[in-house]
This record gives C-alpha cells, sequence and structure tokens, in this order.
C-alpha cells in the first residue's frame, strides 16, 4: 500500500469524509500547514527565480478562503488563525484525496502570484497577490463542492 492509500484509510477511519469534516481536523491543518509552506516556498522559488523558504501566513490563507468565496465551508465563528487551520486542513486533506497535486499547484500559484504582481494597483499591500494567488488554488482545489452548490441552488 502506498502512503496516500495509507493517508486516505487513516481518513476513513478517523470519519473524515467531506470537506467540511477536514476542515475541523486540528491534525489535519498541522500537515496542511507543512504542504502550505511548501507550495508556497516553490512557487515563489520560480517567481523569484532563486531558492527561497518561505511562511504563509494564517491571516493570508483566511483572507484567501473569504476571497475565493468559500468562507462557508470552514466551521463558523472561527477568528482569523482559525480560518488559517481550516485551510491548511482543506490543502492537507485535498492532496490526500488526489484532488491536489504538488507541481500543478506550484505552477498556478507561481503564475497567479506573477500576473497579480505585475497587476498590483496603486496602494494594494505586497502581500495581496500571495492572497490572490492562494483564492485562486482554493477555487480550483473545490470545484467539486462549488458544482454541488450550484446545483443544490437551481
Amino acid at each position: 500500500m502506498d502512503v496516500l492509500s495509507k493517508l486516505q484509510h487513516l481518513l476513513k477511519g478517523h470519519g473524515v469524509n467531506s470537506v467540511e469534516s477536514a476542515m475541523r481536523r486540528k491534525d489535519l491543518a498541522r500537515l496542511g500547514d507543512s504542504l502550505a509552506n511548501l507550495l508556497y516556498s516553490l512557487a515563489e522559488s520560480l517567481v523569484h527565480e532563486r531558492f527561497g523558504g518561505g511562511k504563509i501566513s494564517g491571516k493570508t490563507l483566511a483572507a484567501a478562503l473569504r476571497l475565493a468565496n468559500l468562507r462557508h465551508l470552514a466551521p463558523s465563528r472561527l477568528d482569523a488563525h482559525g480560518l488559517g487551520d481550516s485551510v491548511e486542513a482543506l490543502i492537507a486533506y485535498k492532496w490526500i484525496r488526489g484532488k491536489l497535486d504538488i507541481q500543478e499547484s506550484v505552477a498556478l500559484l507561481a503564475r497567479e502570484i506573477k500576473h497579480a504582481t505585475e497587476n498590483r494597483e496603486p496602494g494594494q499591500t505586497q502581500g495581496q497577490p500571495v492572497v490572490k494567488a492562494f483564492a485562486v488554488l482554493i477555487r480550483n482545489i473545490c470545484e467539486d463542492e462549488l458544482s454541488a452548490s450550484i446545483r443544490e441552488s437551481q
């Protein structure tokens, strides 16, 4: 059994079978923290054409979740830190489920960071391109949930 199969089995054993249940898991958030930082570091390395080891903040991830209009997926009554943890758990869950490919995600983040940086409007903070890039990534990996929401509203 390969690593992802073992992790999928672990998810199942813990009753984690949806985005909503995953986003409540602190243990997934810890794994997702490492994954989010890896994605961010690799994307920044590509954008700046030098190796780096950046960390993505929980506040940035929380802002990206809001910008992606997917705040409703996370548990209610969370502060920015809690929302950031929820996004990290989401990233881990989607990676384990095979819905987040590292190479594709890094390419997407790098492209979006570069595009948003080049088109940054006066007064926007330096972190805004990263928020926008992660919002695109979150929407991309949550396509299944977005499709379901659209079907339910019709």
